[in-house]
């Protein structure tokens, strides 16, 4: 019997091996030059789309520019019309248009027809005393904006002067005293074509490649004729877009770059056969040493785990990856002095995306800004993603402080570009915080702590900024924490004080109500203002059962001291949306038997912003409760005519930063004036608050104002003092005190 031995897969020759590799040559060939094709295809669908858009946000802005530039003209009728056809100073009446509007080359009158006047006049003496009704070149369009009365756009033309410009004729008609109108003449605007594209991208997206043309039909032969175009003609796929103009449209054509896609073939086909190959030797070297096999397995899974390190949406730099490098950074920069920079981007009010247009929209912005802040750094840079809508960067041999601020400006205006998704066009801003390494942290834990803490400073700065971090920060981080944590002791120990301030009868003087203003008596750092603990009390939500003390503590004073007029109560915004307000209101009053209407609740602007609609429901349910409510620091914030006739006020609150400067101001005399006369048609009482002088208080008494309040009457006292003797609680304080806050 015949000891058998176990079979063995025998190797495969050298034929076969050579087959086997010519065919798997050929099928990646095949598979990665059509996945290129495709791409290349989806790539040029996509240009199309992307040279579409630019076009006609090119066109868009064209109009705009346009329609801004034009709207001198009516500005220049307005004052011929009020002036009777007279128009003194006209030379610096209308080079303060052309600073204002912007975008003009210069502005013109034309009684019947004759340019009289220009500005500025230098380099346009030629055009003057021509007669735009006799010219050849001009006469239509001239003539149809009489028979229209309504503004054209002649042109574009060479100029008298030199040049090839647009000009827009706006008619100007008056009547005479027996009411018969007739013409006047020409308000016009000029505009250098040259001036016009410069204003828009359309020379930045030349230097891309891009080739354009601007043209528009002749108004007398109807024949088209180009003004404006690209140093290269079109391809054969330009994208048109229209540019509405008074009396006429232009024609906006935009192609893409020449023969880019047939270089992307050929290089197409030049990577399908490198990689091919590549394969094709991996390939070989595997047949012939199946120990490879594992060599490949253990790579992948290498690399699987290397996966765990990025960011899956935005295929940045994850938290993990980042402390890796940034605690290796954090020690070269200590033992080599190699100054670095720590970053930490927050996108403003990126939640509202999320809640308005959904969560996925909101992942496509968060990848077009990973995009963006790529651009902005060097390669040899890290952005990273920390979660949600916070970045991070960690900048690598920074330089000095000034190299950090062009790259914090950079970012900023970067990431403020529209961003537009499926047609729908976001924008974002940044907050910045700033860490240097290695004075603002030895190690990566305190870097980036103090650049988050610099990150919420530079919110607090209004946003779309940026802040360095300092040991001021760091106070003041202090100082909040020791507030917060002394606020949730301060109503315990009864430390809070309400103090009253006199609004007075404008007229006689006489105390019409008082404004209740907290006070915090703090056992260590003494008599505190509202600006030192309210916004951090807001931030806690103590807001809360602060603010219901404040209404509380009013009641009961009225209802101590038996007071006859109104006593004015200060909502925080916070408090205004609080689900509880009106319930509690109704409580509070209820417990102390008082009059509702000797309970006023001021407001202000803010508290309208975000809902209006629920805004003015619940002023609506506290008019209902018999309370009556002020608009506090009207004009400072977003209110507009149409929302204030709608809300249910009683008493408007004119912003002490108009009554300050009333006496030297004109506009700001004005603006009381428009103000008083506006809520007095509405049938809405006036305050005016921060007065301080007897000069102040004779213009708004002849202004129309209803009340007054400020450290003319009276500062601020404790209830007993000021309740006393109400009258004699009242006097002159010198003009140069302040009127404080009034939380």
């Amino acid at each position: 019997m015949w000891a058998g031995t176990p079979s063995q897969k025998q190797p495969l020759s050298g034929h076969q091996i050579n087959r086997r590799c010519y065919a798997a040559f050929a099928l990646v060939f095949i598979v990665c030059f059509f996945c290129a094709k495709a791409g290349i295809e989806l790539y040029k669908s996509q240009q199309r789309l992307i040279a579409a858009e630019l076009a006609s946000s090119q066109a868009s802005a064209i109009e705009r520019l346009l329609e801004r530039s034009l709207s001198a003209t009516y500005v220049l009728a307005q004052e011929v019309r009020q002036n009777k056809g007279l128009f003194e100073g006209f030379d610096e009446y209308a080079n303060e248009v052309i600073r204002s509007v912007g975008g003009i080359s210069n502005l013109q009158l034309a009684p019947n027809g004759i340019i009289s006047h220009i500005a500025p006049l230098e380099g346009n003496e030629l055009a003057l005393g021509h007669d735009i009704l006799k010219s050849d070149n001009r006469r239509a369009e001239a003539k149809l904006a009489i028979d229209q009365k309504q503004l054209t756009l002649a042109g574009p033309f060479s100029l008298i002067q030199g040049g090839v410009a647009i000009i827009g004729r706006n008619p100007i008609f008056l009547s005479n005293e027996a009411g018969v109108e007739y013409f006047w003449g020409f308000a016009s605007a000029l505009i250098y074509v040259d001036d016009l594209i410069r204003s828009t991208d359309l020379s930045l997206l030349e230097g891309k490649g891009y080739s354009y043309t601007l043209s528009r039909n002749d108004p007398v032969t109807g024949a088209p004729y180009t003004f404006a175009s690209a140093s290269t003609p079109l391809s054969h796929e330009a994208l048109a877009a229209t540019v509405k103009v008074p009396n006429g449209e232009w024609h906006l054509l935009l192609s893409l770059p020449h023969g880019y896609y047939r270089e992307l073939t050929t290089l197409a086909a030049a990577l399908s056969a490198l990689i091919a190959l590549l394969v094709t030797i991996q390939f070989r070297r595997i047949l012939l040493h199946p120990a490879l096999l594992q060599r490949v397995v253990d790579e992948q899974t290498k690399e699987l785990q290397q996966l765990a390190t990025y960011d899956s949406l935005t295929h940045l730099p994850n938290r993990r990856y980042l402390n890796e490098q940034a605690e290796r950074v954090c020690m070269e920069s200590q033992r080599y002095h190699t100054p670095a920079a720590f970053l930490i981007i927050d996108l403003d009010d990126f939640k509202k995306i999320n809640d308005v247009f959904g969560h996925a929209m909101g992942d496509q912005v968060l990848k077009e800004v990973s995009k963006r802040l790529k651009t902005c750094v060097r390669e040899s840079d890290l952005v990273a993603r920390l979660g949600g809508d916070e970045f991070a960067v960690l900048l690598h041999h920074t330089g000095n402080e000034f190299v950090l601020n062009n790259i914090m400006r950079s970012i900023n205006k970067a990431v403020c570009e529209p961003i537009e998704i499926y047609g729908q066009a976001f924008t974002v801003s940044t907050s910045i915080g700033v860490a240097v390494l290695p004075k603002d942290g030895p190690d990566f834990a305190s870097a980036y702590r103090h650049a988050d803490m610099a990150m919420y400073a530079a919110k607090e700065k209004g946003k779309n900024s940026y802040h360095f971090y300092n040991k001021v920060l760091q106070d003041s981080a202090i100082e909040k924490l020791n507030i917060q944590a002394a606020l949730a002791q301060a109503a315990v120990n009864n430390e809070f004080r309400l103090l009253l301030q006199p609004i007075v009868y404008i007229s006689n003087g006489i105390p019409a109500g008082y404004e209740a203003l907290i006070r915090w008596q703090h056992p260590q750092r003494g008599f505190l203002t509202p600006d030192k603990f309210i916004d951090i009390a807001e931030e806690t939500n103590a807001i809360f059962d602060l603010g219901y003390w404040v209404i509380e503590e009013a009641c009961r004073l009225i209802k101590e001291h038996k007071i006859t007029q109104w006593v004015s109560v200060n909502l925080s915004p916070k408090q205004f949306n609080d689900a509880r307000l009106v319930r509690k209101i109704d409580a509070i009053i209820k417990k102390y038997d008082i009059d509702p209407s000797l309970l006023e609740l001021e407001v202000t602007e803010s508290c309208l912003i975000d809902d209006s609609e629920s805004a003015i429901k619940t002023l609506h349910k506290i008019k209902a409760l018999g309370l009556t409510i002020a608009l506090d620091d009207f004009g400072t914030g977003y209110s507009s005519l149409s929302l204030l006739k709608q809300l249910p006020v009683d008493i408007l609150k004119i912003d002490r930063s108009f009554v300050i400067e009333v006496e030297t101001d004109t506009r700001d005399r004005n603006i009381v004036t428009g103000m008083n006369t506006m809520a007095h048609q509405l049938g809405i009482k006036v305050v005016a608050e921060g007065i301080e002088t007897i000069t102040q208080l004779a213009l708004l008494k002849r202004m129309g104002c209803d009340y007054g309040q400020g450290y003319y009457f009276s500062k601020p006292l404790p209830p007993a003092q000021i309740l006393a003797d109400p009258q004699a609680s009242l006097g002159n304080l010198p003009s140069n005190h302040s009127t404080g806050s009034t939380i």
